[in-house]
């Protein structure tokens, strides 16, 4: 009994130290204000962790997520996100403590309709054009209550900075530029904005307006038909040098959603037969054709699962240059073809570029054949690329699909 109560109190002890170092520094400012952001042709960008500076923090912090650096300050429900996040690392406002509506709202803690009241991050940029830039920000919402920030100038919050807005692309990393407003609450796009009067040195502040907000990266543009596209806009530096990128994340997508559920069932693409099938292996996870030798490419699995009624979830990849088409088939009965959207990158996974067929009734031993053919955009062939076949629980096929996607590639 003494030697269970030594080894637990050891082990609280130990926990307790470990929790207090993943929050050490996590929420200090990685460098100083001699560090300067410069603005080049009306264009400027920058990680939402190199701020210089926290205020208003004694109530609401931001903490800075990494694959290395953990958090865990109260009430934070939601996974960390630190796949696809620009530099392998962002922001969150903690404790969060309003993740749903029932939760009660709390002017000033975990709500702040005041820009600069809570939670205010201080970024120096040099700029070199005097005018009005429009403000983009990156963010991660899981929810109606983590999707809201405000944007300042030099110690001001005008009108035009505030109430930054997220509602649409929901579980993913997703740029806004949207002032929620009284009557239309998901945003106006193009009216959140900053004018900067005279070239020369400012400063872009952000404070909180809903607690558990996750931000990864900010720009500014002088175009207000420019929308920024995924995460690699570049960082220049008018001073200065910046720290080292955090360590990367890497993980399957296929894998991810396969496991999502544990009723779960799966076939990744790997699996099925090669052998005369015009397929070859891409990396670690897809199966693809090769447009030079072949357009089109048929393969064949046994289904060896439980007989009964699933959804089956085809996981394809979206590619930018044409958009492959795939036909799934059981016992050569055809059971639907799609094409995932062209994308705006290389390649890329995820919930757009999937296919779900629901109620689908399968058989122990039955025949599952997926054909692929290669698209193109009149310059340059598709490689009909894809990661494999979820079979889940009919009418689970829909909720499962909202994780990351595992690459992307190139602009």
């Amino acid at each position: 009994m003494k030697h269970c109560l030594t080894k637990f109190i050891t082990y609280s002890l130990v926990a307790s130290l470990s929790l207090h170092a993943q929050n050490k520094n996590s929420d200090k400012a990685l460098m100083d204000s001699t560090v300067v952001f410069k603005e080049i042709k009306g264009m400027v960008a920058v990680e939402a962790e190199y701020f210089f500076k926290q205020s208003a923090n004694k109530i609401r912090k931001w903490y800075r997520i990494s694959k290395k650096q953990h958090v865990n300050v109260g009430r934070d429900e939601d996974k960390q996100h630190v796949y696809d996040a620009s530099n392998n690392g962002y922001l969150e406002i903690l404790p969060d403590e309003r993740v749903t509506h029932s939760d009660k709202l709390i002017r000033g803690e975990n709500f702040s309709n005041k820009p600069g009241e809570v939670g205010v991050l201080n970024y120096k940029i040099k700029f070199n054009t005097a005018g009005r830039y429009y403000v983009w920000v990156r963010a991660f919402s899981t929810g109606s209550e983590d999707n809201g920030l405000h944007v300042g100038l030099n110690d001001e919050w005008p009108e035009s900075g505030r109430r930054i807005q997220w509602c649409k692309g929901k579980n993913e990393w997703t740029w806004s530029n949207n002032q929620r407003t009284k009557e239309v609450h998901c945003g106006v796009p193009h009216q959140i904005y900053l004018d900067i009067k005279k070239a020369g040195m400012h400063t872009i502040t952000f404070s909180m307006r809903e607690d558990g907000f996750e931000f990864d990266k900010f720009q500014l543009t002088k175009d207000i038909n420019y929308t920024p596209i995924g995460k690699d806009q570049k960082i220049v530096l008018a001073k200065g040098k910046l720290p080292k990128p955090f360590p990367e994340v890497k993980y399957s997508y296929f894998k991810t959603i396969s496991k999502a559920l544990k009723a779960n069932k799966s076939i990744a693409a790997q699996h099925f037969n090669m052998q005369n099938t015009n397929f070859y292996k891409h990396g670690k996870y897809w199966l693809a054709i090769h447009p030079e030798k072949h357009k089109e490419a048929t393969t064949t699995t046994t289904f060896n699962f439980e007989s009964g009624n699933y959804d089956i979830i085809f996981v394809g990849v979206g590619e930018n240059d044409g958009q492959s088409n795939f036909t799934l088939s059981i016992n050569n009965k055809i059971i639907g073809s799609y094409s995932p959207k062209i994308a705006k990158r290389l390649f890329v996974e995820g919930k757009p570029y999937n296919k779900t067929w629901e109620n689908i009734t399968l058989k122990k031993g039955d025949k599952i054949i997926v054909t692929a053919k290669v698209g193109t955009d009149g310059n340059e062939y598709t490689r009909g690329r894809w990661a494999g076949i979820v079979f889940t629980p009919f009418g689970k096929g829909k909720s499962i699909q909202n994780a990351p996607s595992s690459y992307t590639a190139g602009n």
